[in-house]
């Protein structure tokens, strides 16, 4: 099939406990993108077609089960952006909580402006400490960053990072 016709989507796997290295070494060879969280060990994020995602695990090549979306009873599909952001706060910021002194109204989406996580969208939130945000992916998981209030800026309503509070 050629390329421009493919529909390559992230997937989500959960897998065996201790079976990280095992799959990465697999998929390598297999020359399939994925990404595992070092927080998480049990999530593999695989990008790939969807056929070739199920066939890889109904041959036993990676053993686990996928994520259903409960709203289309099809295999979860993470959006490029998500994922792409997803990885960039897991991999530079994987255990840091987000704060700020500066009161940021409830609800208010952002993007960051400027710092290695330029261009990461979110939804503001207030917590009993102050303001919080929360890049997460389709309420399946979700990471903290700290950031200020002087590295974002307000975005229009169309975004597709989700959020929530922490």
């Amino acid at each position: 099939m050629p390329a421009a016709t493919r529909h390559i989507s992230w997937f989500v796997v959960i897998t065996r406990w201790g079976q990280w290295k095992k799959i990465s070494e697999r998929l390598t060879s297999l020359k399939i993108r994925f990404f595992i969280p070092k927080t998480y060990p049990t999530l593999l994020f695989l990008r790939t077609e969807k056929d070739r995602a199920l066939n890889l695990v109904n041959a036993g090549e990676i053993r686990g089960r996928f994520i259903v979306d409960h709203g289309t009873k099809t295999l979860l599909e993470v959006p490029d952006k998500q994922m792409d952001a997803f990885i960039r706060v897991m991999t530079e910021y994987p255990d840091t909580p987000i704060s700020s002194d500066v009161p940021i109204s409830k609800g208010t989406k952002v993007r960051v402006v400027r710092g290695p996580l330029k261009g990461i969208e979110g939804e503001v939130e207030e917590t009993p400490n102050g303001v919080s945000l929360i890049v997460a992916i389709q309420s399946l998981i979700c990471t903290r960053i700290t950031i200020t209030r002087a590295d974002v800026a307000a975005v229009e309503n169309n975004s597709e990072t989700k959020t929530s509070a922490l």
